[in-house]
């Protein structure tokens, strides 16, 4: 999997970064754990600090656009991002009720 940052902007508002990531990738759409963990080496971002808010791959396409949010603190990802997208990044974990 290769990754190479097409735009990135400053959301002053937020407090990130807003980045689009060309993803080349062999097969299906990568996880987005992959994503992140490929993110996380390349860049050097902690872990807790960004979200892959989405990947977008064309019909037959082994390119995919991810959009990635940088926040400049945890506390302001925690506050900002939805719940479903926290969860699907890992970062909160839903308990089971029995």
């Amino acid at each position: 999997m290769e990754l190479t940052i097409v735009n990135e902007r400053e959301n002053p508002l937020f407090n990130r970064k807003e980045l689009e990531v060309k993803v080349i990738h062999d097969g299906g759409t990568p996880k987005v754990s992959e994503v992140r963990d490929k993110l996380s080496a390349l860049k050097s971002f902690k872990m807790d600090s960004f979200v892959v808010r989405s990947i977008e791959t064309g019909y037959g396409k082994e390119e995919s656009i991810a959009k990635i949010y940088v926040y400049s603190d945890p506390k302001t990802l925690m506050r900002v991002e939805q719940k479903y997208i926290l969860k699907r990044n890992g970062l909160i974990v839903e308990k089971e009720e029995n």
